[in-house]
């Protein structure tokens, strides 16, 4: 039985054992796999998102956060990127995912120094601020992490910062530790002060999710309690985009498009996410919000696969298998996975078909794939935790965003071997009644892969009906710091925009959260408020302070006098605190009054006032007792207590001397036994120091009682004798103040009291007090028990010695006195004794008279905190919720390392090295005792140049001139810069660079030197003419330095409040970044302002190479605003004229400034160091206004895109003899002509019988009766009947034809083009002559008497137009235009009529003549008038913009309807201007252009501005603007019609000009745009246009080319964006652009083009059949992809129809032009209609060119060539719809090529 027993027990025992064990297991495993909480995250990414909530604002708007390479890191922009995939060492996109100001970084809030700051690699800069709103956001304040177990987990890789960089001095220092990996998890460790573990990860785009999985490791391990945990990418350099465009591996868009059949490489980007991790069990039991969970992870290695780099499938499969196993959930638990996805053909297969093998099988919903690649790009290292933060937020808005980019899933993908869609649009999360659940893949290039499997957040537990937060109403504090003052105001800010965004907000909420979260620092406010709407107001002006105290703590307690009527009431409803002190204080009293205390307080019936003493003294003492208690209640508690008179007792009772009971004994007798010596007395303030009063006239009838302050003395005595005091002293001005009680404490008085009192306080029984307490009695720490009765007496009868009390206690290092009073009577005497201190002390009061409530305490209590004092503002927090705040406003400075300037050794060029940051190298002249300087500016490698922008625009500031030519009159030992006049602004363009040369020239006689600033585009051809920016005057100096200035700032100069000056300076359009905003202080005396201005630290590194830094010198003129005198000019001031320069110290990098206006628009300026020693002089210094128009009429953006047709002499040619001329009509007709043998033909059909034509056949223009349009219709209409009987006619194929005008071109100044009606020729012909090269030549004669005369030697100079005016020959020439004129601004009274209003271009016009000049009533034509699609919307969109639109339907071409439109205009608002935007297209070639078409174009576009020019003529307007054709003016094939039409109203704007009367005719390029006139233009037309020099104009361009193409002073202006690089590559050059673009200096020797087609034909006939027949075809092939734009011939499908290959009718044009050139064969027009293959055009060319093979039935007879020919012809007409063979049959299927 025994051993049954011992057995039953054992086994007991082995049960409990085992089950012990078993849940251990249990307790271990979960502890193994237990979720883990993500309770902060923080990000920044492309497309401006600083945060969770931009990031999904950017998801859910489904934006593309893809941009162009930034232009602010120094990349060399045009030569990192070529378009071709081959070239080496470049990148063949130029796209990517930047993040917005990565060179910022706030260093001082990390207590980085500048130096170091600059070494680090801008990742660890971004990680530290991450960290901190990672943070932040968690709810948890930063600072309390420090000394703690969190754990720091980060995914980075070297970004090789600073490679190939000038390192500045002091900087190198820092660089190991400020680019090394491993330290980027460190510092952020060191900064934080945290002790867990600190990991930095390298697995290339796998980094981030690695680093999550060790961090969720970590903390299940208990290594650490929190952890931060994500990655960073930042691209420092262009590396990675040349790296990978080697392989091929980019997406030339910059756009991943995540598994899409369009996949075409992935898209680099940039981005840092940080997480805050914490155990999720932690998570709940410290009360941090839960935002996701990590239920499981996994992290594996491709091994040895068939790739280092290359994507494993089964790998992947495995990592996901093993994450799923972590989180103990099957793969159909699992609802989305964000994919790795980068968009590549390679990785985005392999990666679908593993999500397909693993989460894809058995289940019944399909899994859904999404990527945040296809929306910010592959941000690698930060690729993971982006994909984290994404699906975090997804399943908290229960909404999967959109995956951008997928035209169709990949078709390397089997879709059907699982259950997977693709997130090709936005949709919600799908509802399986259990947690939404997503995992996220990262696979990095190293081969190594991670799997995170995330879970919603699980339900908060919470009562089952919602209920609103359970934080107290009331009043509450917002108290928030910074570390410093301009932070501060930037939190106020973004608090104040969070109250306006949710005006729902809890206020105590926000109070708690703001209490409890967020670190305290040095720079503090705070604002108290009930309401969302009072905090917000307040928030819009709040007062701050520093929080510098540091000492203890004094609580003051006053003697009588605080006392108002209602103190306390509010606290006693709203402060349980205080009133279960009241309650017991009047418990304490009741034993010794007759009253109760709070019938007192609140005013109760039958209560008595505080008119008695002994009333108003006890009152006191309850109300400052129950004051002490809150503000310990709020933290507050005293380190030592001084009370004032009666205020003793009160703090006898808070530091433990007396009991409450005591307490209200002694002062309720106490204040009984005064009503005995009431009615005699009194007291008196009086505003001297004691030491300073005389009371001998009163010596025995009035005493001091109470020494408060050093100028703050009370006195007490008789009444009578202190009505005299009173009288005496007022008399002499001493400030006195009767005090309003009836007797005479603390005075001799008292002593008729003293046994009363002493035997009425007998029972007292005192102790040591438990807070030191100073004796104002006794001037010493009273720590024993001493406060009997005998000492009560002695408080009552002997002086107050407060301020000896403060002095000591100062001594003792004690900093604030809180005085506890209803409202504050001591504290202005106290801080008059503070004041002295030399520490920073505070006096702050409790509450103050009709201010008795909780926000009065609060206010005061807020007072203390933001003065460094440690309060509990959280106290109202019980049942808050927490809020989401706003982190930190980081105040960002720019710390970049800039690429090396890369001068190299100039000496090896036998040039002098300069050693100056803006010139590189100075070449003394041989001759004349000039000098050079030269430099190369650019925004890559000056980048602090882009801080300088006015209106929009880069300058290069005024002050970088003066610099200038200090340093090249310092190259010839000129010390003075005598005077430099800025003549026209150097403008950076955002790429390229700017080529500067400081030319020095020789002395004179007075030892002057002149010096001039040039400058030219790097890129700029040779012939390209230099701009003269500023010139001058250079003298050597031998005047002394001026003296050391003196005390600073000036005696009696005024302090001028600069907060805000540079926002104000932003507004009115001065863009200074941080290196120009360098005033720091500034003050006024007289019309003088003084100022400080100061070099921020990242522009120190040249400052020494600077005679004087042009940021540092640009800020000393800032002031200048602030001397403005009246009559100043208004506008944005530049500086001009310089006069009296003289620099006399260097290297300076803070200035004291005086600045002394000397005119209304100028100043003379003294700069000093800091020290007082000169640094610089300006005797004079004039600004004068420049408009944001003429700015970007500057623009070096636009040098080749605004032009003017100038007339320019030619040599004549040597005409010799014209035996085979004719002339169509009598040879009379052209007098003045005087040819041997000139034939006279009436008709071209006179050649009837010939074998040939003439050489040149002379056709005058047909003479017009009148200058009609009607006119202009006849002669422009019979000229093209002509044009097309001479192209037809084969006998006339080696006639020139010289068609002669008379007046029709305005070809000298002031031409008053009186052959107008001839002008449309002139666009007919030049069409024509693009056309059919060398066939045409167009001369317009000026009607004297010789003018024909010129003919044989102007036809012999080989210019195609030409012009006789008075015997010379003129040819037009494009060159730049600059615009100069000063514009006559449109009256805001009057009209402006735009014609073509309701089309493309006059919608922008209108719009932009609103906005932009002032235009407030707008008359808008066109056809379809109000009908018109997006009138309605015009009309409201204008109306809005604050002007009246009136849109009419109106033929303008029609006289009568366009003069009862003007009649219609009322007079009140009278027609002041005219812009003729209408127009129509109907192209064709001139063989095949009908009258119809050539009438329907004119008429519009001719005959509308005939009328207006017309019915207007009298009027007083202001412009007079024709919108008219580049096409007019190049030689445009295809648009005969269309450029006759604007070549009128170009000679229309001549004539009007000529007769003093505005008008502009501007030549429009293409606009990009889509009109009536481009809108079938596709890519293909465009392509080919920019192939030919033709670069289409943005909207913006466009707009800002009208502005400044008014202010030229020319009737014809060309806006139009040229590609000058592109035309200088063709051969000839046309000679329209001659001027802007140089022929070849010298060509390859050739022989003339007629003979070319015999050593064609002589190569073919050298060669076989079937080898003449490739040769032929490969001839026709390469000239076809000339045209098309074809890599290589091989492109080109022999078989494929021409209009199949892309072929219009100017692209057909164009290849017969090259084949013309490259054989000589004049081919028709229409021979790829004729011949609509390559094979069959070959063939034709072939036989045209062997003939006799032909005829002798070689081996490729005629016969088949024709047959295959007209097979082609029959496939391609069977293949067109009705229209293309209505087309084809009226001889009109051709496409505009034209604007």
């Amino acid at each position: 039985m025994a051993n049954e027993d011992q057995l039953r027990e054992y086994l007991k025992r082995a049960v409990a054992d085992t089950r012990k064990a078993h849940r251990r297991l249990k307790e271990l495993e979960d502890e193994r796999h237990e979720p883990i909480a993500i309770i902060g995250m923080a990000c920044r990414f492309p497309g401006g998102v600083r945060s969770p909530e931009g990031l999904w604002r950017l998801l859910v708007d489904e934006a593309d956060a893809i941009s162009e390479f930034p232009t602010d890191r120094g990349w060399d922009l045009d030569s990192v990127y070529d378009p071709d995939p081959g070239a080496a060492g470049t990148s063949y996109t130029r796209h990517g995912g930047f993040l917005d100001g990565a060179a910022g970084f706030d260093a001082g809030f990390f207590g980085i120094s500048p130096n170091e700051a600059l070494a680090m690699d801008p990742q660890q800069r971004l990680l530290l601020e991450t960290s901190w709103e990672a943070v932040e956001r968690a709810g948890i304040d930063p600072q309390s992490l420090a000394g703690g177990r969190t754990g720091v987990f980060v995914g980075t890789t070297s970004q090789l910062y600073g490679t190939g960089s000038d390192i500045p001095e002091g900087v190198d220092l820092y660089l190991g530790t400020g680019t090394t990996s491993s330290v980027t998890s460190g510092r952020i460790a060191y900064h934080f002060g945290l002790e867990g573990p600190a990991v930095s990860v390298d697995t290339a785009c796998s980094s981030s999710l690695v680093a999550l999985h060790w961090a969720a490791r970590s903390l299940r391990q208990g290594e650490c309690t929190t952890a931060l945990a994500g990655g960073v990418t930042v691209m420092s350099n262009p590396g990675m985009f040349v790296l990978f465009s080697q392989q091929k591996g980019l997406a030339p868009d910059g756009r991943c498009k995540a598994f899409a059949g369009a996949a075409d490489g992935t898209a680099w980007s940039e981005g840092v996410g940080m997480l805050m991790l914490e155990r999720l069990s932690d998570a709940r039991r410290n009360g941090h919000r839960v935002l996701g969970v990590i239920r499981g992870s996994a992290v594996n290695q491709d091994g040895a696969s068939n790739g280092l780099t290359a994507p494993n499938g089964p790998s992947q499969q495995r990592v996901i298998r093993h994450a799923l196993a972590d989180a103990r959930l099957a793969a159909a638990e699992v609802d989305v996975v964000e994919a790795h996805g980068t968009g590549t053909t390679l990785g985005d297969p392999i990666e679908a078909q593993a999500l397909l093998a693993t989460y894809g099988q058995e289940r019944e919903l399909p899994l859904l794939l999404g990527s945040v690649k296809s929306n910010i790009g592959h941000t690698q290292c930060a690729a993971g935790v982006a994909g984290v933060i994404k699906t975090v937020l997804a399943m908290q808005h229960g909404v999967l965003p959109r995956t951008l980019h997928v035209d169709q899933p990949t078709p390397h993908v089997d879709w059907t071997a699982g259950s997977v869609d693709l997130l090709t649009e936005a949709r919600a999360w799908p509802e399986t009644g259990r947690p939404r659940r997503a995992g996220v893949s990262s696979f990095g290039v190293s081969g190594t892969n991670a799997h995170v499997v995330l879970e919603q957040a699980p339900p908060v537990e919470a009562p089952l009906v919602e209920t609103p937060s359970a934080a107290p109403t009331g009043p509450v504090p917002l108290a928030f710091s910074a570390k410093s003052p301009a932070a501060l105001r930037d939190q106020g800010a973004r608090l104040r925009e969070l109250l306006a965004a949710d005006p729902a907000l809890v206020p105590a909420d926000l109070a708690s959260s703001l209490a409890s979260s967020r670190s305290d620092f040095a720079h503090r406010a705070a604002v108290v408020g009930a309401t969302t709407a009072e905090l917000h107001d307040a928030l819009g002006d709040f007062a701050s302070g520093t929080a510098d105290v540091t000492g203890r703590t004094v609580f003051v307690f006053p003697g009588q006098g605080s006392q108002w009527v209602g103190m306390a009431v509010e606290l006693l409803d709203s402060e349980p605190v205080f009133a279960a002190r009241i309650t017991e204080c009047a418990d304490a009293l009741a034993e010794f009054t007759d009253w109760k205390l709070i019938d007192v307080l609140r005013g109760a019936d039958g209560a008595p006032g505080y008119d008695r003493v002994d009333v108003v003294q006890p009152a006191l003492w309850a109300v400052m007792v129950s004051l002490a208690a809150l503000w310990q209640a709020h933290g507050v508690h005293p380190d030592a207590v001084i009370g004032h008179s009666q205020g003793e007792i009160a703090a006898a009772t808070v530091a433990g001397a007396l009991t409450l009971q005591d307490g209200a004994r002694v002062v309720a007798l106490r204040s009984q036994a005064i009503t005995a010596i009431a009615g005699n007395g009194g007291m008196v303030s009086i505003a001297q120091p004691s030491e300073d009063i005389d009371l001998t006239p009163w010596h025995d009838r009035i005493s001091v009682a109470a020494v408060n302050g050093p100028s703050s003395t009370v006195v007490a005595g008789d009444a009578d004798a202190l009505d005299e005091l009173v009288e005496r002293f007022t008399t002499d001005g001493i400030r006195v103040r009767r005090i309003p009680v009836d007797y005479a404490s603390h005075s001799a008085h008292v002593e008729r009291i003293q046994d009363d009192l002493l035997t009425a306080l007998t029972d007292l029984r005192p102790r040591p007090p438990k807070v030191p307490f100073w004796s104002t009695l006794d001037s010493r720490w009273t720590d024993t028990a001493a406060f009997d009765a005998a000492y009560w007496y002695r408080n009552l009868r002997h002086p107050v010695q407060l301020e000896a009390a403060v002095r000591a206690l100062l001594a003792e290092g004690f900093t604030t006195f809180v005085e506890i009073s209803p409202h504050p009577v001591l504290t202005p005497g106290l801080q008059e004794t503070l004041d002295e201190a030399t520490a920073p002390t505070v006096a702050c009061g409790t509450l103050r008279r009709d201010q008795g409530g909780l926000a009065r305490f609060l206010a005061s209590a807020a007072e203390l905190w933001v003065r460094g004092v440690a309060v509990d503002l959280s106290g109202r927090s019980a049942g808050a919720r927490p809020v989401d705040l706003p982190t930190y406003p980081f105040q960002h400075e720019r710390y970049w390392l800039e690429p090396s300037s890369g001068t190299g050794d100039v000496t090896a060029a036998g040039l002098g090295a300069t050693d100056h940051p803006l010139l590189g190298a100075a070449l003394p002249l041989a001759e004349g005792d000039g000098v050079v300087l030269t430099g190369l500016l650019s925004l890559r490698s000056h980048p602090w140049l882009a801080d300088h922008a006015v209106s929009g625009t880069v300058l290069l500031p005024g002050t970088a001139f003066v610099e200038l030519a200090v340093r090249a009159g310092d190259e010839v030992g000129c010390g003075l810069v005598e005077d430099l006049a800025i003549e026209v602004p150097l403008i950076l363009p955002e790429r390229g660079a700017v080529v500067l040369q400081a030319v020095v020239g020789a002395a004179d006689e007075s030892g002057l030197r002149p010096v001039a600033v040039y400058g030219r585009p790097q890129d700029a051809p040779h012939g390209e003419p230099w701009t003269r920016h500023a010139g001058g005057l250079l003298a050597a100096d031998d005047a002394q330095p001026p003296a050391e200035s003196g005390p600073w700032p000036p005696a009696g100069a005024a302090p001028v409040d600069l907060d805000g000056f540079y926002d104000r300076l932003e507004q009115a359009g001065y863009g200074y970044g941080p290196v120009f905003r360098g005033l720091t202080r500034a003050w006024r005396l007289g019309e003088q302002v003084h100022t400080e201005v100061r070099l921020p630290r990242q522009a120190h590194a040249d400052a020494d190479r600077f005679g004087l830094h042009p940021a540092l010198m640009d800020a000393a003129l800032h002031g200048m605003g602030l001397a403005r005198r009246e009559g100043a000019a208004e506008g944005n001031g530049l500086p001009f004229a310089w006069s009296g320069v003289r620099l006399h110290g260097t290297g300076a990098t803070a200035l004291r400034v005086t600045v002394s206006p000397t005119g209304p628009d100028s100043v003379s300026l003294a700069l000093f160091d800091e020290t007082g020693a000169p640094v610089a002089s300006v005797a004079s210094l004039a600004v004068r206004t420049i408009s944001a128009g003429q700015l970007r009429a500057a623009r070096r953006g636009q040098r080749d895109a605004l032009f003017r047709v100038e007339w320019a002499r030619v040599a004549p040619g040597d005409g010799g003899r014209a035996e085979r001329w004719a002339v169509l009509g009598d040879d009379r007709a052209v007098p003045g002509l005087r040819l041997d043998g000139l034939a006279g033909l009436e008709r071209l059909d006179s050649l009837a019988g010939a074998a040939g034509g003439p050489e040149v056949l002379l056709l005058p223009a047909p003479p017009a009766d009148g200058g009609s349009p009607a006119d202009a219709h006849r002669v422009t209409g019979e000229v093209l009947g002509l044009l097309q009987e001479f192209l037809a006619d084969e006998r006339f194929a080696g006639t020139r034809l010289a068609v002669l005008t008379g007046g029709a071109v305005a070809a000298a100044p002031g031409d008053p083009v009186p052959g107008l009606v001839h002008a449309p020729l002139w666009g007919l012909l030049r069409s024509a002559q693009a056309e059919h090269p060398d066939r045409f030549v167009l001369v317009d004669l000026d009607g004297t008497a010789d003018a024909a005369a010129t003919l044989p030697a102007a036809l012999a100079s080989g210019e195609p137009q030409l012009a006789v005016r008075e015997g010379e020959l003129l040819a037009p020439r494009l060159v730049r235009a600059t615009p100069t004129a000063d514009l006559r601004p449109l009256d805001p009274a009057g009209t402006v009529l735009i014609t073509g209003g309701t089309g493309t271009l006059g919608t922008l016009l209108a719009r932009h003549l609103v906005t932009e000049h002032g235009a407030r009533h707008l008359l808008l034509t066109s056809r379809s008038g109000p009908d018109a699609p997006g009138a309605d919307d015009l009309t409201t969109e204008l109306t809005a913009l604050g002007a009246t639109v009136t849109i009419t339907a109106c033929d303008t071409a029609d006289r009568h309807q366009l003069s009862a439109l003007l009649a219609d205009i009322p007079t009140d608002h009278p027609l002041t201007a005219v812009i003729h935007t209408a127009g129509v297209l109907d192209d064709a070639v001139v063989e095949t252009l009908t009258p119809e078409a050539l009438a329907r174009v004119l008429r519009p576009k001719l005959d509308a501005a005939a009328h207006l020019d017309e019915l207007t003529a009298e009027l007083d307007l202001a412009a007079f603007v024709l919108f008219s054709s580049a096409a007019a003016t190049f030689s445009s094939p295809g648009q005969g019609n269309y450029a006759a039409a604007n070549a009128y109203l170009d000679s229309l704007a001549a004539r009007r000009r000529a007769a003093g009367r505005p008008a502009q005719s501007l030549a429009w390029g293409l606009w990009a745009q889509p009109s009536g006139m481009t809108g079938h233009l596709g890519e293909a037309e465009l392509e080919r246009m920019s192939r030919g020099g033709t670069v289409p104009l943005s909207e913006r361009d466009g707009l800002a080319l009208f502005d400044e193409a008014l202010a030229v002073p020319a009737p014809l202006v060309v806006p139009a964006a040229l590609d000058l690089a592109v035309l200088r590559g063709r051969t000839p050059v046309p000679h329209l652009l001659r001027a802007l673009v140089r022929p070849a200096a010298r060509r390859a020797a050739r022989s003339r083009t007629g003979e070319d087609g015999g050593r064609l034909a002589e190569r073919l006939a050298a060669l076989s059949g079937a080898d003449r027949r490739r040769a032929a075809l490969d001839l026709v092939r390469a000239q076809i992809a000339g045209v098309l734009g074809h890599s290589s011939a091989e492109q080109v499908d022999p078989e494929l129809p021409f209009s199949k290959l892309g072929f219009d009718s100017v692209t057909a044009v164009e290849l017969r032009n090259r084949l013309y050139q490259a054989s000589g064969l004049r081919l028709p027009a229409t021979a790829v209609f004729d011949y609509p293959t390559a094979g069959a055009l070959a063939e034709r060319m072939r036989a045209l060119l062997l003939p006799e093979t032909e005829a002798d039935g070689g081996t490729d007879g005629g016969t088949a060539e024709e047959q295959a020919a007209e097979e082609a012809r029959a496939a391609e007409i069977d293949g067109m719809d009705i229209t293309d063979l209505v087309e084809l049959a009226l001889g009109t299927s051709v496409d505009p090529a034209g604007v």
